[in-house]
């Protein structure tokens, strides 16, 4: 597989990640004017993402580049089960499942402790001992709570 083959794979995987991220963020519902509303920023990232990406996938496929299926679904296995890829993978596995399992199940506040926790725990090689990552998760969480409750005054639940 050569090297434009791969960079045509990931400018299309970023291509697409890009319109998911453009879809999400221009469904969230509006507050006062466009610019003010909640999805704008994503909403830019994603046009930049779609911009990149195509951008990429364009420049390959220019240099010869061409999408083959067969080398596509045989490179998914190796990826998953590499231990060299297992930071990346529970990296994007995480955030997602406290997006869109933590939060709407037990709430912010514990869901960002939680988070945090685990993420320490997982990524943080120096801080092996819960004594010092569980109460940095903690003060972060309470941090969290004074500054979007107290200061902000939104009520996030």
């Amino acid at each position: 597989m050569s090297a434009f083959d791969r960079d045509l794979r990931v400018g299309c995987v970023v291509l697409v990640f890009g319109c998911i991220v453009c879809w999400a963020s221009f469904t969230l519902p509006m507050r006062g004017e466009f610019i003010e509303s909640p999805g704008i920023f994503p909403g830019l990232m994603g046009v930049l993402l779609i911009l990149f990406g195509a951008i990429l996938a364009g420049r390959s496929l220019k240099k010869g580049g061409r999408f083959r299926w067969t080398q596509f679904f045989r490179s998914i296995i190796p990826f998953v089960t590499s231990d060299d890829h297992r930071p990346v993978l529970l990296g994007i596995l995480f955030p997602a499942l406290y997006i869109f399992i933590g939060i709407p199940l037990i709430g912010f506040y514990w869901s960002s402790g939680l988070f945090m926790t685990v993420m320490f725990y997982l990524f943080v090689k120096k801080w092996r001992g819960w004594f010092l990552f569980l109460p940095i998760a903690v003060g972060l969480t309470a941090l969290l709570y004074l500054i979007f409750n107290k200061l902000f005054m939104l009520q996030i639940r």
